[in-house]
């Protein structure tokens, strides 16, 4: 986190230039990452739409990724172009309304000024847009009680800046979910001594309720691609016994930059 942001042109170009690379690792939590809301984690990437959950991240990045001296965004209402959705969010032309309207209808985003085409000598007006902030006292853990983003202290977990600009920006939706999980099960836990977990099992079953993956096949296949491309690791595989008491699911762990420099990691695309 910084206090000055480059060029929307610098970063698209560093970001392309980045992900051409293999994957290294993400960075440890001292720098680059934003304190992400627990809901984007737990209510939009599960309940949405790609779309939605490309246009929310990237509006949580530009937003909370550059804060002044004060910890305060240095910008909230973002003024986006259907171009800049496309080149840097990672939303497709023809889903661009889509996912809009539907970031809108769930309370997501709002609109700070409504977009609007060229007409005569009249010059076409970018659409601005803004997070939803929800300044109840309750925190919102489903779709159907979720009004905005909490704005209370707490609820937050630190993520790694490589999970905007890379994972959500550029790989599957399912893939999104799973290292999303992954993430929110470790650095997302926090004991009272101030320690966050380093890993966590997690069984088929229970990925499948808190991702909404309902076909293990994607769910297997997005694990897998998620481990070859060096996002997440195995630390033990799980176990199946017949009798319930006995069967032990697999543990599974961020890949941290150190981490990616002895074990041979992903595939350059």
């Amino acid at each position: 986190m910084r206090d000055s942001k480059p060029s929307n042109v610098t970063v698209r170009r560093a970001d392309k230039q980045e992900f051409e690379k293999p994957f290294s690792g993400f960075q440890h939590l001292t720098a680059n990452f934003i304190y992400c809301p627990n809901q984007f984690l737990d209510v939009c990437i599960p309940h949405s739409s790609r779309g939605v959950v490309r246009l929310v991240g990237y509006l949580l990045r530009r937003t909370l990724g550059w804060l002044d001296k004060n910890g305060d965004p240095i910008e909230q209402d973002i003024a986006v172009s259907y171009r800049e959705i496309i080149a840097d969010a990672g939303v497709s032309r023809g889903g661009i309304r889509e996912a809009l309207d539907e970031s809108l209808r769930r309370n997501f985003i709002r609109c700070t000024r409504a977009g609007q085409k060229a007409i005569g000598m009249q010059a076409a007006l970018t659409g601005s847009y803004a997070l939803q902030w929800d300044t109840a006292q309750a925190y919102a853990a489903s779709p159907e009680a979720f009004h905005g983003l909490y704005a209370g202290e707490g609820y937050r977990t630190p993520i790694p800046n490589a999970f905007f600009d890379r994972v959500i920006r550029h790989e599957s939706l399912a893939i999104t979910k799973i290292v999303g999980t992954v993430l929110r099960h470790t650095v997302g836990y926090q004991n009272h001594f101030g320690g966050r977990r380093t890993e966590c099992p997690l069984s088929y079953s229970y990925l499948q309720s808190v991702t909404n993956i309902q076909d293990r096949t994607t769910l297997s296949g997005a694990l897998r691609t998620s481990i070859d491309e060096g996002y997440i690791h195995r630390v033990e595989d799980g176990f199946f016994d017949p009798s319930r008491s006995r069967r032990r699911a697999a543990t599974y762990a961020v890949r941290w930059l150190e981490q990616a420099t002895v074990d041979a990691i992903g595939s350059k695309r």
